[in-house]
C-alpha cells in the first residue's frame, strides 16, 4: 500500500514538473486551470489528493420539505485538503445531463458537459469529461471527473466527493486527484 502511494506521488510530482516546465504551452480547455491547481494542491497535500474525501453532510435527518431536486443552477467549489482548486457554475438538467462552467479564461474553453443519475433518496452520481489541449492546439489527453453528492439544507446545498482521473492522449491512466465538492443552489429569490 505504501509503495503504491509513493508511486502515485511520484507520478503526480512528475506531472507537476511537466506542467510547470511547459507553462508556455499550458493546457487550454475546460480543465486548464483545474489541471494546474489540482496538481499544485496535490503536491502540497498528497495524502488528501490521492484518496477521496467523504460526503460532508447528507439529508438523512432532514424533513422532506424544500426543493429536493438536484435539477437547477449551482455555485460549487472543488476542495483538496483545505485548498479550493476550482469554483464553477453547474447546471443539472432534468434529462440527466449537466453543464459545467468553471472560472477559467473563456478563450481556453470554459464549458464542459456531463451526465448524471440518481443513486438514492437525495443522492446523485455525475460523470463528466474534459478534453485537454495545449496553446498550439495539440491534444494532451482527457480528464474524467466524477462526483458523488448528497443534497442537504432542504435541497439548497449539496456536497460529497469528486475524483479527477487524468489520461494521456493514448487513453492511458496517469493519476487521480480526489477531494470534496461543496455547492449552494442559485435561486431567483
Amino acid at each position: 500500500m505504501k509503495s503504491t502511494q509513493t508511486l502515485n506521488f511520484v507520478k503526480l510530482a512528475t506531472f507537476v514538473v511537466l506542467v510547470v516546465g511547459l507553462s508556455a504551452s499550458a493546457f487550454a480547455s475546460c480543465g486548464d486551470t483545474l489541471t494546474g491547481m489540482a496538481a499544485a494542491a496535490a503536491l502540497r497535500n498528497p495524502s488528501h489528493a490521492l484518496m477521496p474525501g467523504s460526503i460532508l453532510s447528507g439529508s438523512k435527518n432532514e424533513p422532506d420539505s424544500g426543493n429536493w431536486s438536484v435539477v437547477g443552477l449551482w455555485h460549487l467549489r472543488f476542495v483538496v485538503g483545505d485548498q479550493t482548486i476550482q469554483e464553477a457554475y453547474q447546471i443539472w438538467n432534468q434529462g440527466g445531463t449537466e453543464v459545467h462552467n468553471p472560472n477559467v479564461d473563456p478563450r481556453t474553453g470554459n464549458v464542459c458537459l456531463g451526465v448524471w443519475k440518481t443513486l438514492g433518496k437525495h443522492s446523485y452520481q455525475l460523470a463528466h469529461r474534459v478534453w485537454i489541449y495545449d496553446n498550439q492546439g495539440n491534444f494532451g489527453g482527457t480528464i474524467h471527473l466524477s462526483e458523488t453528492i448528497a443534497l442537504g439544507s432542504k435541497g439548497q446545498t449539496h456536497n460529497g466527493t469528486f475524483a479527477l482521473d487524468f489520461y494521456d492522449p493514448s487513453g492511458n491512466f496517469q493519476f487521480e486527484v480526489a477531494g470534496n465538492v461543496i455547492a449552494e443552489r442559485i435561486s431567483v429569490d
